[in-house]
Order: C-alpha cells, then structure tokens, then sequence
C-alpha cells in the first residue's frame, strides 16, 4: 500500500450532496481502496494518489441514485476546489490535481479517453475500481469485459469479498476499511 495518511481521506457524511447507501460512504470507501489495489497491481505507483483522490470526490456531488452522467462534472465544479487543499496536502501538485479533475469528469461518461491522454490511466483505474464495486448493485452488474486492466479482473473475487464484509458496515474510517481489505488479501 502506499504510504500516506489515511486519516486525510476519511468522509463525513455532509460531503455528499446526496445521502446514499448506494453511493455514500461504504461505495467510495471500497472504490478508494479499489483504486489502490487496481494501480498497485497493475504497477500503476505514480497513479495511486491521484486515483485515490479521484475516488475521494466521484460520487461526493450526486443528487440521486439513478442514471447520471453530471454527477461527475459536478463534483469537479463544487468538491474538487473543496478538497484541494486535502490533496496538495496529500502530496498533488497542479497537474495531479487537473488529472483528478479530468478523471472524475470522465469516471461518469461512457467516452474514454485515448490512451496518450495525460488522464487516462487514472480515469481507467477511477473506472475499473468503480465497477467493481456494482457488486452492491447484484451478482451479474459487473461485465469482466468492460474492465480495463488485467489487475482489475485479477480484484474480482477481492472485490465481492470487500463488498460482503463491509456492506451494512458503519466506518468510522478509511482506514477501517483498508484494514478489512488487508485480512481478505
């Protein structure tokens, strides 16, 4: 796991727009800590923090929990100036941060970027980690095929494991989390 400060990730629940059990605490804990397995598996180190802080904010602006394709350009015009300073703290610079804004922007599309673009690899690694927590959603909402990394089909079974043992859990942390995923790994 990379080495940062858990304890600046944690989530409240006034952070998000919309309260949720589908979208709230519990899915962008696991899709943070999703973030972290996808690009450390797939060797992705330089991408991890900004993933995990593109995973901080995806969901954050969500007025419902229906089929939305704003809630991500939302959430970069109201939380990512929000959290900012959270992620220079975290150690992002300029760039890292409008990588982030780009990746969550996209996280909510179906387009995808090329493959050149500066974002891409975050955005994919946002992407994957999401769908893998459609878990939470039923058994078959997850299509192995759409995943972008071979990393992230290797995090299926993981992923269903994390959704199982956290699902009508209360975290009081980030944290709490990466611990329960730390004992299934």
């Amino acid at each position: 796991m990379i080495n940062v400060d858990y304890s600046l990730f944690n989530l409240k629940r006034n952070y998000f727009d919309h309260q949720s059990t589908l979208h709230g605490i519990n899915h962008t804990y696991r899709v943070m800590c999703l973030t972290m397995y996808v690009a450390e598996t797939e060797g992705l180190n330089r991408e991890v923090l900004p993933a995990l802080c593109a995973a901080f904010i995806h969901d954050l602006a969500r007025k419902n929990d229906g089929y939305c394709t704003q809630h991500g350009s939302w959430a970069v015009k109201s939380k990512l100036p929000a959290f900012k300073s959270l992620f220079r703290k975290a150690g992002m610079d300029t760039n890292d941060i409008k990588i982030i804004g780009k990746a969550v922007a996209n996280h909510s599309v179906y387009s995808e970027f090329s493959k050149t673009d500066d974002a891409y690899t975050v955005t994919a690694i946002l992407k994957d980690a999401d769908a893998l927590d459609r878990i939470r959603l039923g058994e078959d909402n997850l299509e192995e095929k759409y995943l972008r990394f071979v990393a992230s089909r290797k995090l299926v079974d993981f992923a269903k494991e994390l959704y199982y043992r956290t699902e009508n859990t209360q975290p009081e942390s980030f944290e709490e989390i990466i611990n329960i995923a730390k004992q299934i790994k």
